[in-house]
């Protein structure tokens, strides 16, 4: 695996070496983000500790017969015993190439691409927070188009054939059918030739400006982060209107007899732009499971983003946590540069 996943980076490095000489669809971000300090307030106890920082860095290429990119990653924690350690997801993140030999056919190595009514928008910034099951790509899948508006996507995970604790291969199909700017369906079939195979299907309308709603079902898939496993439903709308944004995301469970994960997650993502610079967002989400009053958590996090110039722009707030065992505060910071 590591082997592989070296000679796929080298490629991807060599030809974005290419791709700055001979053509200028290159875009280039890095992001270094901190919450500064973790503060955990108990009814015994009130702990702090230092939040640790995280550089990200992605780059990507696109063009009309090959898209590429790599986002690297670096991060420093605290941990319990107080040193400061490299961050296990450090290095690679992730690395995808597509190429399209000819204009219906396209191959390529690990892209993330969810089907569009598998888009939970208050998740877009979360770490392991989507729905996997919904991704249509593969570390290495092929990818037809027969007719506008329809794509057809089949490969395996590099994993699954390194990995000796899997017995069968993590194969994987799917399609998505958009129509023009009104909706998109498809679904997706996740670890084919295993008992522990996902599906999901999904739908996306678009068909009013500056409105979307998506939906869908996912049988054995998982929201890592929120803790929401096994056969779900999700639902999303997302509303623009001038200066004023507003996201609306939800899965609600329906395998509710398990008490080890949430049967509730919701959250909303509202923003007002100022002006040209400034922006000022408030972000909450709120987890649950109903046979449990111990195990919900509420979120919310105010925060502000200004942009310095064409390139650079920085954002501050508070996020606080709340729970019955605990309340947690930190404050994220982050500055964006982009090319």
């Amino acid at each position: 695996m590591v082997k592989s996943r070296k000679i796929v980076c080298a490629a991807v490095l060599s030809a974005f070496a290419f791709a700055a000489v001979s053509a200028q669809e290159v875009s280039f971000e890095n992001e270094v983000s901190t919450d500064i300090v973790n503060i955990s307030i108990t009814d015994d106890d009130t702990d702090s500790k230092f939040a640790g920082f995280e550089n990200k860095t992605t780059a990507e290429y696109t063009s009309e017969k090959l898209d590429m990119g790599l986002v690297l990653k670096f991060s420093l924690t605290q941990e319990d015993d107080d040193s400061i350690r490299l961050g296990s997801d450090s290095y690679v993140d992730d690395y995808w190439v597509e190429f399209r030999p000819i204009e219906m056919l396209g191959i390529g190595f690990h892209k993330g691409q969810l089907l569009e009514g598998a888009f939970l928008p208050c998740l877009d910034d979360q770490q392991d927070a989507e729905i996997e099951a919904g991704n249509l790509r593969n570390d290495f899948g092929v990818f037809i188009r027969p007719v506008d508006g329809l794509v057809i996507s089949a490969g395996f995970d590099f994993d699954s054939f390194f990995n000796k604790d899997d017995t069968d291969p993590l194969i994987n199909a799917g399609a998505e059918y958009k129509y023009e700017e009104m909706f998109a369906v498809g679904a997706m079939f996740r670890n084919i030739v295993s008992d522990d195979r996902s599906i999901g299907v999904y739908a996306s309308y678009t068909g009013l400006e500056g409105f979307t709603f998506n939906a869908g079902y996912t049988n054995n898939g998982e929201i890592e982060d929120f803790n929401v496993v096994g056969d779900f439903i999700n639902a999303a709308v997302m509303f623009e209107s001038d200066a004023f944004a507003l996201n609306v995301d939800a899965a609600f469970s329906l395998d509710s007899d398990d008490n080890t994960t949430n049967d509730l997650y919701t959250a909303v993502l509202a923003g007002y732009q100022v002006n040209d610079a400034l922006a000022v967002k408030l972000y909450g989400a709120f987890t649950t499971d109903f046979d449990n009053d111990d195990t919900w958590v509420f979120t919310v996090k105010p925060y502000v983003e200004y942009a310095i110039n064409e390139h650079n722009a920085i954002s501050g707030g508070v996020c606080v946590g709340i729970s019955k065992p605990e309340k947690t505060i930190s404050f994220p910071v982050s500055w964006v540069y982009t090319y």
